[in-house]
């Protein structure tokens, strides 16, 4: 095989960080066959792409009249993968699509579907998958060294603002033009530790454990967001083992967390535990026998480990780790949290400050009690909050 021509769809908001990725760093035979992107401004704030002479079209569909690629990499609006993803497997190209990959369980057959029929893969970009710290840990608990799986629960936070909710016609939207969205912390900026969750219990490392049960309580804090923007979930996966996350985008402080402890019959594996001189922000082991293993001596890979797996995928054959399958329980909870009532949260537990330009509404108590139901395993309203 010769270069591994790449597709770019979508570099006008997180493709940008794959059209770095591939000029600055010269990936080895690679290269960029074509870019698809809506923004008008692309070629002037891109110079770049007419001096490399790489073809600029508005569609997948127009890039396929005249182009091939190997691989694509869809990093769109979440309304927009379902069908960019089948038009490039129907090209025969392989696909690394933004997660979420689409925005129903039933869209993730048809894809799963027409992967096996046009003998492609799709490769979901939850980068936590990928880290090989993580799969480190993951093969681990396959080997069976942590023994049963007894509790999950992860925690993570981060303060989003107007610009933040303005800067496309979709975010914190349920649905847009009459396409399901869903767009929230939970499944978009914070999805990832959620989905870790069930990655790290999956039985086989190209799958993720499926859930039984999901519980949550769905607060908005912004009355500009049309879904929630702060949800506390508890989920049973399909084995038994009881999953819990946190998350926010109406917080005080930049960002809390993230957070996770994940307790097994012969040891708790902690992410960001302090031992006293600040957050160990990689994954720590303390056995029941005393001893402790550390995954933060594990290289973790490149910042975009999930490009270059893709990469090496579409040139040597086998699938990434993160399969469609792996997106399917996250995007399960999506569609269960979606039928769930979203509170208001009343304006008394409610402040707004202006930083840099920006305005942010943030719940007054929301660090302390989010740490209470991380801690004590509890929902908001069981750890005193009255937002609603």
């Amino acid at each position: 095989m010769g270069n591994v021509k790449i597709l770019l769809i979508g570099i006008g908001g997180y493709g940008i960080n794959y059209w770095k990725e591939l000029t600055e760093k010269n990936i080895p035979d690679t290269e960029i066959a074509g870019i698809c992107e809506v923004m008008p401004e692309v070629r002037e704030r891109y110079p770049e792409i007419d001096q490399r002479s790489i073809p600029l079209y508005s569609t997948p569909e127009e890039f396929y009249a005249e182009h091939h690629a190997d691989l694509a990499v869809i990093s769109t609006p979440i309304h927009l993968h379902f069908s960019q993803i089948l038009t490039c497997l129907n090209h025969k190209s392989n696909v690394l699509a933004e997660k979420p990959v689409c925005t129903s369980v039933e869209g993730t057959r048809k894809i799963i579907q027409m992967e096996q029929e046009r003998k492609r893969f799709v490769a979901v970009g939850y980068q936590l998958n990928y880290e090989r710290d993580v799969l480190a840990l993951k093969q681990d608990i396959l080997d069976g060294r942590f023994g049963r799986p007894v509790s999950m629960k992860a925690l993570h936070a981060m303060r989003r603002g107007r610009s933040y909710y303005h800067r496309n016609h979709w975010a914190g939207r349920i649905k847009v033009d009459g396409c399901t969205v869903n767009d929230s912390p939970f499944n978009n900026a914070c999805a990832h530790q959620f989905q870790n969750m069930t990655f790290l219990l999956g039985k086989s490392m190209d799958q993720a454990a499926g859930l039984s049960q999901i519980e949550g309580e769905l607060y908005r804090a912004n009355d500009q967001v049309e879904n929630f923007d702060t949800a506390a979930v508890r989920a049973v996966t399909e084995s038994g083992t009881p999953v819990y996350y946190y998350t926010s985008h109406a917080l005080q402080s930049a960002k809390l967390g993230p957070l996770a402890e994940y307790e097994f019959e012969k040891g708790t594996i902690y992410y960001g535990k302090d031992y006293g001189q600040g957050p160990v922000m990689d994954y720590i082991a303390e056995m029941k026998d005393g001893s402790r293993i550390s995954y933060g001596e594990i290289p973790k890979g490149e910042r975009l480990q999930k490009l270059y797996d893709a990469i090496a995928c579409t040139r040597n054959g086998g699938h990434p780790v993160c399969t469609v399958s792996c997106a399917v329980p996250h995007l399960y909870a999506v569609e269960a949290l979606a039928q769930m009532p979203v509170w208001p949260v009343k304006k008394s537990c409610l402040e707004f400050t202006e930083k840099d330009g920006d305005r942010f509404c943030r719940i007054r108590n929301l660090e302390d009690i989010f740490t209470q139901c991380y801690l004590g395993q509890l929902m908001p309203s069981q750890a005193g909050a009255d937002w609603k």
